[in-house]
């Protein structure tokens, strides 16, 4: 896990109606899955390999939904690519004229404390030695569930609480204050690009479980613990699925302690 030399926070506010329109006309909408590969797409279609990844759909309540996202690419660079090779209704969609861009810090001291929201999806694969779901992508609480006696009731929230603390102390980044709490919970379901069938098309196919998997809006309290590796954190953002909407930590004051 690398971070790049110069970490961008960008954020737009499409326009919902027409990236809908455009998810439709592209086919990478599907009904009952979750928009994630919408955005995918579609920043993708307008930045090319600029794209933010990780990013965030925030939809915050009677305001307008608007993209945040991590990259490597300045406003300059990120216009430049949108105006040579984007689609006009691409453009119009993610709403390209809302184009805002911030550096940020180029790095965090040790023992700095932060507040921090993250949409993520703890998920695991299982092995084929499993007895759950052998070789798939299972929820964390459930392959939790199946390694106790049925006797023992686990707490989901302490499973994904414990989850996101060893994603943020991967290589030594940060250390969790213990304060993590779900401000939202359901499952959902996620698209990807299959196999090339025999029309020479990818069609789309579901990921992980049949029922979805979990879709968790967490947040609490960390700790910087080594500068650099905290900084490839956030540019790699946090456990699976960060092309799709999952994984970008996005930091806040911390909270007072007096």
């Amino acid at each position: 896990m690398t971070s790049p030399k110069i970490l961008v926070m960008s954020r737009l506010e499409p326009d919902i109606t027409r990236a809908a329109r455009w998810g439709m006309s592209n086919g990478v909408v599907r009904p009952g899955a979750d928009d994630g590969y919408l955005w995918h797409a579609l920043l993708k279609a307008v930045f090319g390999d600029l794209a933010p990844k990780p990013f965030f759909l925030a939809e915050p309540e009677r305001r307008r939904p608007y993209l945040v996202g991590y990259g490597a690419s300045n406003k300059a660079a990120l216009q430049a690519q949108a105006q040579a090779f984007a689609s006009p209704d691409a453009a119009e969609a993610i709403g390209l004229p809302s184009l805002a861009v911030k550096a940020m810090p180029a790095s965090f001291a040790a023992g700095a404390r932060l507040g921090f929201e993250v949409r993520v999806r703890p998920v695991v694969r299982t092995t084929r030695n499993d007895r759950i779901d052998p070789g798939r992508e299972i929820d964390v609480f459930l392959a939790a569930a199946h390694k106790v006696p049925p006797e023992q009731k686990l707490d989901r929230g302490a499973v994904y609480g414990g989850w996101l603390a060893r994603e943020l102390a991967k290589g030594g980044a940060a250390v969790e204050s213990n304060t993590v709490r779900l401000v939202s919970a359901r499952r959902a379901r996620l698209l990807r690009r299959g196999k090339l069938d025999d029309r020479g098309h990818r069609p789309l196919v579901p990921m992980g479980s049949k029922g979805g998997g979990p879709d968790l809006l967490m947040a609490g309290q960390l700790t910087v613990a080594d500068p650099t590796a905290f900084a490839a954190l956030l540019a790699h953002g946090v456990g699976r699925h960060r092309a799709f909407g999952f994984g970008m930590l996005l930091l806040k004051p911390p909270a007072r302690t007096d």
